[in-house]
């Protein structure tokens, strides 16, 4: 990655190019759902020859995914080796898939410290990182986990907050790694109260998983005194961008994926501050391999090249993922960002959900079922719920199916 990073655009192409091959043949012998996408279009593998024939192949969607898994799960692979991993968010839909976590959890890691690495971040020396990402510490308010201070961010209360700031500056952190609505509201706090940090050997604050608006990027600068840095990822592993030393426009990582900037009209995006929806192709995870796969995420297009001196794709910010707080029955901001984990365990059953808020302390949950719901369903829901959203109170509703008691 450290090598990979400067090669030549052309060079970076003839990879990307290589990288595709290998994803098609595997996905062509192995697979059963791309077999017959193959198939129905009188094409083989070998038919695809650069990135324009790519387009030759259909979009992969959320939806595709929920009807077709079973045919999605590449038959070279031992489904007692694979792990289940499961998105929502921001969409409103659900998704479940399969990946090996021994190859793409080393690999995400490999592309997350090199990007990292850009602001500071060592992968060869013990960083120590305050975590305040939606992690539920074991003691409830926060927990050490060898060299991280693992926060909640569910208990951002004042009194709280007072309390994280003095453990935060006893802790003396090299980075921050946040979700922007979490690290907002305790700059908000910070800010308020007029506080003075004095981190001497803090770095940066990594900022994932949402939007990082300007306002938010400019007050945590005030609160904490560094860079604040931004990626964008996604569970899906098939499209990696982050920000760099020289510049706040998200460099795609060519050697992670093929990534394809697409309008309502299915054409390229090239125009200046033209918005398109991020399509990718993951070269990571050949379990349930992603081609095309439309990931819903808008982003905003520049033909600029970064003077960082690497040869990547640049977008400008990311347009579609929209973060939001719950309000608790306090008056407390609540991060929105990890509400679909309340529905992990019955995420197979799901098609689709909307979370509806109208007053501090109480919100609704809609869900449209694609598989029948019962009263475990019910209580697991519920549970699951209120362990991330302890000062809440959750009226669930279901359209078309009746719970089955």
């Amino acid at each position: 990655m450290q090598e990979s990073q400067y090669w030549s655009k052309e060079k970076l192409e003839e990879y990307q190019m290589n990288e595709i091959t290998k994803l098609l043949n595997h996905s062509y012998k192995n697979v059963p759902y791309y077999r017959k996408v193959f198939d129905e279009r009188g094409l083989k593998p070998r038919d695809i020859q650069n990135f324009n024939d790519l387009k030759q192949l259909p979009y992969l969607t959320k939806e595709i995914i929920q009807n077709n898994l079973e045919d999605l799960v590449a038959r070279n692979y031992d489904k007692r080796n694979l792990t289940y991993v499961t998105t929502g968010g921001s969409t409103g839909i659900p998704m479940g898939f399969y990946a090996d976590k021994r190859v793409v959890r080393p690999r995400e890691w490999a592309f997350m410290t090199t990007q990292w690495s850009r602001v500071g971040y060592d992968i060869n020396k013990k960083n120590k990182c305050v975590i305040l990402r939606g992690n539920i510490p074991e003691k409830g308010l926060y927990e050490y986990d060898g060299k991280d201070l693992i926060l909640s961010s569910y208990q951002l209360t004042d009194n709280n907050m007072k309390m994280y700031i003095n453990m935060i500056k006893k802790f003396e952190p090299d980075f921050i790694q946040a979700y922007p609505s979490s690290i907002s509201i305790l700059s908000d706090f910070i800010l308020q109260n007029d506080i003075k940090l004095n981190l001497y050997n803090l770095k940066a604050i990594l900022c994932g998983s949402e939007n990082l608006y300007d306002f938010q990027r400019i007050k945590i600068k005030d609160a904490f005194n560094v860079r604040v840095y931004s990626w964008y990822g996604h569970t899906e592993v098939s499209c990696l961008a982050g920000e760099c030393e020289k510049s706040s426009s998200y460099h795609i990582f060519p050697e992670y994926g093929y990534t394809e900037l697409i309008n309502e009209n299915d054409n390229d995006v090239t125009g200046e501050d033209e918005v398109g929806e991020i399509v990718a192709t993951g070269f990571n995870n050949y379990a349930v391999p992603f081609i095309r796969y439309k990931t819903m995420d808008l982003a905003v297009n520049t033909n600029k090249v970064c003077s960082c001196g690497r040869n990547y794709k640049l977008i400008k910010r990311i347009e579609g993922r929209k973060q939001d707080y719950f309000i608790n029955r306090y008056g407390n901001k609540i991060t929105f960002t990890c509400s679909d984990d309340a529905l992990w365990r019955v995420n197979d059953k799901i098609f689709a959900y909307q979370y509806i808020q109208n007053e501090p302390g109480k919100v609704i949950l809609t869900i449209e079922p694609k598989k029948e719901l019962d009263a475990k369903d019910y209580k697991c829901i519920r549970q699951d719920f209120l362990k991330f959203y302890p000062d809440f109170e959750i009226e669930i509703k279901f359209l078309i199916q009746k719970l089955k008691i």
